[in-house]
């Protein structure tokens, strides 16, 4: 199966080749459920393939950051993939804020035939090896839900790791051994197929959310889990309001965003014949703080075998920078519940802040993001209007407005009360 990769910005092209510069997975799904139809070969294909192609065409900075990305994708079930096109061009546009355009190229091959496919109760859930997904796994548990959790993983030696060591925390905790599927999907370079250098790549990895999700709604299909698959993101991030309208473009993720999540799932119902398929999110109105207060406190105290940092692998053996936005609100979650953990190469909190240069890349995160709580200090009901002019992203027919900025409003009062310890914080509010 070949991808054709074409950046329309550049002009350069890219062709992907499966078993070669691609690495769809196709093996670890084969290792984990035998056998695999032609339908669910074209999923993984189209759906590593995409990812890849995400990585290989690197955004231009500032107001040059959107791609325009043309796909030429061979599948064997043409006519499936045809009826979820525009579904699936619009996901990648709300996942990446790219222009994406898909044209499927029917190969020689025996199509999927019609089959009615188990059902039965059971939860996927999307396993990263961050907090959220630890306390994803906690939550299913108490509610007695059957769970298979699915890894993704690529060349990030330290995201593998903490996806093992969240795993075994986990199982040690529970005394068994939960259904863990991974899969490794990546791009690579290999004589005579080339793949860009790291150097070379885009770092954003934004359309990981669908090619995620595409191992899970696969995993689900196999397993018969019909009802659910979850995924497990804290509301700061799921909803992802921008700090600043500076970080509107390249720097706002939507990798949970509802929107997605809605399409996700009308498109896998239609791709695989799923039709009651679910795909939830139960943490989509609680703040980070909240979503660690589910974890029980011994598995809190080892929280620090979880990743949330951008920069995990880059850093230091103690894989949190202490400085990106993800892990000022990792620190905010935990020590909002008395979690006190010593695992940042930069102390940024306790740090003369004030005195820091302008441009100190911890300073300005910090200062953005008190900026950013500001408006929502001790937020009412009556403020919402007002605050949906300042946030027109609220505008989505897949959030609750209201719900969604009383989390906001939570998230203030916590991170205040974490930031009342540190008297170098309080000097710049």
């Amino acid at each position: 199966m070949k991808i054709e990769v074409k950046d329309k910005n550049s002009s350069t092209t890219l062709e992907l080749t499966s078993g070669k510069n691609l690495y769809n997975g196709l093996n670890a799904f084969k290792g984990h459920f035998k056998d695999a139809t032609s339908l669910e070969v074209d999923l993984l294909n189209v759906s590593s393939g995409i990812f890849a192609a995400d990585l290989a065409v690197k955004r231009s900075e500032l107001e040059d950051y959107i791609r325009t990305i043309e796909l030429n994708i061979e599948v064997v079930n043409i006519h499936a993939f045809e009826r979820i096109k525009d579904l699936l061009e619009e996901a990648l546009f709300v996942l990446s804020s790219d222009n994406w355009t898909l044209k499927f190229i029917q190969i020689a091959g025996k199509p999927e035939e019609s089959k009615a496919w188990e059902s039965k109760k059971g939860t996927v859930l999307l396993f990263s090896g961050g907090l959220d997904s630890l306390s994803g796994v906690v939550h299913f548990k108490k509610q007695n839900s059957e769970i298979a959790l699915v890894s993704h993983i690529n060349q990030n030696r330290a995201v593998k790791q903490s996806q093992e060591g969240v795993l075994k925390l986990l199982n040690d905790f529970y005394g068994t051994n939960l259904n863990y599927y991974p899969f490794r999907v990546f791009g690579r370079n290999q004589s005579g197929f080339p793949f860009p250098s790291d150097s070379n790549r885009e770092n954003t990895q934004r359309t990981r959310s669908f090619l995620f999700l595409t191992l899970a709604a696969l995993t689900a299909r196999k397993l018969g889990f019909r009802e659910i698959i979850s995924i497990a993101e804290n509301g700061q991030f799921a909803i992802h309001l921008p700090l600043n309208p500076a970080r509107v473009g390249p720097f706002s993720t939507h990798t949970a965003n509802p929107k997605f999540v809605w399409l996700a799932r009308d498109i896998f119902q239609r791709l695989l014949s799923m039709d009651n398929l679910k795909i939830e999110n139960p943490f989509l109105y609680k703040t980070k703080a909240e979503v660690v207060s589910i974890l029980d406190a011994k598995i809190a105290q080892n929280a620090n075998k979880s990743i949330s940092c951008w920069k995990a692998s880059r850093v230091s053996d103690k894989n949190h920078c202490g400085e990106c936005i993800p892990c000022i609100s990792r620190r905010i979650s935990l020590e909002f519940n008395n979690v006190y953990l010593d695992e940042y190469s930069r102390d940024l909190l306790t740090e003369r802040i004030s005195k820091l240069p302008f441009d100190d890349n911890g300073k300005r995160n910090l200062v953005d993001f008190l900026e950013f709580i500001s408006k929502f200090k001790g937020y009412k009901d009556k403020d919402l209007n007002s605050l949906l002019i300042q946030f027109p992203e609220l505008y989505n027919e897949a959030i609750d407005k209201k719900e969604a900025v009383r989390m906001y409003g939570r998230l203030a009062t916590q991170s205040y009360s974490v930031f009342d310890k540190y008297p170098e914080v309080k000097k710049i509010i």
